[in-house]
């Protein structure tokens, strides 16, 4: 990580602005700032007026600086579920890049026939013919540009330079992988939910094969979801046995939901702390946010600690 800056992560969701802060001090990763602060009222990316959203969004983030004023003049940010075209489809691996944005463009206005790709900021993952899927796909995410825009607007009238905004699941992964290395060996199953949305990321020997992202109705239909996810079907050979661990990440992950789970499924989750090997500003020990709610951070600390 040589070169890095001090940076602050943000995640969004419809009801709060969340912050984690990693600063470099005497020769160390410093985990400086973990808090969040509640919009005045309920926030819709989808369908609210960017004035509106730039109102909300600044109202929380003057709440977490009048708490810690911030010590980044970079930041990042992680956005829900909703935003995102997702999709996992076969591939032509011989394609140029350029060709290959316009095919994942075409399947995605498919898939997606509400949304309009021509303004699609489209991000892609290749997963290679392995023993779990027998060909070779990738894992296609869009976002609309509007959306990079109003994060972009909102750093300039701020004095921060914008680095990365991400998938909450996928910046949630990045902080599991680099927290710890040894996930690189065989079957490692990623779980993170919200009340909305069930996300399903499985990686083998530390890269992504499978990402889904289901929508809920309520949590209750969570241990039926997984249990269709962690079996086989065509074209997806995966066990529940060949598992080697299981992380949960979300808003609300409680022991009760752990326990549902593992009897279910038999299969021991872990409540993932993104926290547990950086070194944190010892007023932290007192914040609640730092240990009790830690596993809601993942995605704010996973977008701060990504080097690319």
């Amino acid at each position: 990580m040589t070169g890095f800056e001090n940076h602050a992560g943000f995640t969004i969701s419809n009801s709060k602005l969340q912050v984690v802060e990693i600063i470099y001090k005497e020769g160390k990763f410093v985990l400086e700032t973990v808090d969040e602060a509640y919009f005045n009222e309920s926030l819709n990316l989808e369908n609210d007026k960017e004035t509106k959203i730039s109102a909300l969004l600044q109202g929380a983030f003057n709440e977490l600086l009048i708490k810690k004023p911030l010590k980044s003049n970079t930041a990042s940010f992680t956005l829900p579920f909703e935003l995102f075209n997702i999709m996992q489809v076969p591939y032509d691996n011989t394609l140029l890049h350029q060709d290959l944005l316009e095919e994942f463009k075409w399947e995605l206005s498919i898939l997606y026939p509400h949304t309009s790709n021509k303004d699609l900021v489209i991000q892609y993952i290749e997963v290679e013919k392995n023993n779990i899927i027998n060909h070779n796909s990738a894992i296609v995410i869009g976002l609309a540009r509007k959306y990079l825009q109003i994060i972009n607007n909102f750093c300039n009238a701020n004095n921060l330079q914008l680095k990365f905004v991400d998938n909450i699941h996928l910046a949630s992964e990045r902080a599991l992988t680099l927290s710890n290395p040894l996930l690189g060996r065989g079957v490692i199953l990623s779980v993170y939910f919200t009340t909305k949305n069930l996300s399903i990321l499985f990686s083998l020997n530390g890269k992504p094969i499978y990402f889904n992202v289901i929508p809920l109705n309520d949590v209750g239909e969570i241990p039926t979801l997984l249990l269709y996810e962690t079996s086989p079907r065509e074209s997806f050979l995966m066990k529940r046995e060949i598992i080697e661990k299981a992380f949960i990440t979300g808003e609300e992950v409680s022991e009760t939901i752990i326990k549902s789970l593992r009897n279910t499924l038999g299969i021991d989750f872990i409540r993932f702390n993104p926290f547990e090997k950086i070194k944190p500003n010892p007023v932290l020990f007192d914040n609640k946010y730092y240990s009790e709610k830690f596993n809601s951070f993942s995605p704010a600390t996973g977008v701060t600690i990504r080097l690319a």
